[in-house]
C-alpha cells in the first residue's frame, strides 16, 4: 500500500496533501495572483490585459482548484477519522478508499469546471472571471434593455447551489469528524 518515490515511502495522507496542495496552487495562482490580469481589457478594470479565452481559463482553474481544496479537506478528515476512531491502518485506507476517492474528487471537480466552460459562463465579474452571464444590449434598437450576450443563468444558479451544498456538507462533516476524533 505504500508507494516508494526516490527511495522514500509515502502514505495516503501525504498523497491527499499533494492533491490539496495542487488545488491550492491552482486557485491561488489563477484567482489571487493573476487577478485582474486575466480579465478582458475591454472591461476597463485596473491591470486588465486579458481576453475572453484568458477569462475562461481563469474561471476554469479557479473553480477546479476551489472545489478541489474543499473536497481534499474532506478527504483528510475522512482519513484521520478512519485511522483514529475506527482503527484503520494506512494500508487498508489505501486499498479500499484512496484510489476511488481521488478519482471521484478529480472527476467531480473536472465536470463542475467544464460545464460553465461549455456554456461560456466564465465571464468578468467584479474584477475577476467567475461564473456569471455577460449582459449587454439586446440590439441596437433596444435602448436600456439588456440581454445575456454570453453565458447561462441556469448554469450560474446550479453551480452556485452545488457550491453552497458542498460547502455546508464538508463543513458539517469536517466538524463532526474533528469533534469525534
Amino acid at each position: 500500500a505504500k508507494k516508494v518515490r526516490n527511495g522514500k515511502e509515502t502514505d495516503p495522507y501525504q498523497r491527499i496533501m499533494v492533491g490539496l496542495s495542487i488545488s491550492d496552487v491552482l486557485l491561488s495562482f489563477f484567482w489571487f495572483f493573476l487577478g485582474t490580469w486575466m480579465v478582458p481589457k475591454e472591461t476597463g478594470w485596473l491591470w486588465a490585459v486579458g481576453n475572453t479565452s484568458s477569462c475562461s481559463a481563469q474561471g476554469f482553474f479557479a473553480l477546479f482548484g476551489g472545489f478541489g481544496e474543499l473536497l481534499y479537506q474532506a478527504a483528510i478528515s475522512l482519513n484521520i477519522l478512519l485511522l483514529i476512531v475506527f482503527g484503520w491502518k494506512q494500508e487498508r485506507f489505501s486499498k479500499k478508499v484512496e484510489k476511488p476517492m481521488h478519482f471521484i474528487i478529480i472527476a467531480f471537480v473536472l465536470v463542475l469546471a467544464i460545464i460553465p466552460l461549455a456554456y461560456e459562463t466564465y465571464n468578468p465579474g467584479c474584477g475577476q472571471c467567475n461564473i456569471t452571464p455577460l449582459w449587454g444590449k439586446c440590439s441596437t434598437n433596444d435602448e436600456g434593455k439588456l440581454c445575456i450576450v454570453r453565458g447561462n443563468e441556469q448554469v450560474q444558479l446550479v453551480i452556485g447551489l452545488i457550491a453552497f451544498a458542498l460547502i455546508l456538507i464538508v463543513l458539517i462533516f469536517c466538524t463532526v469528524a474533528m469533534v469525534w476524533v
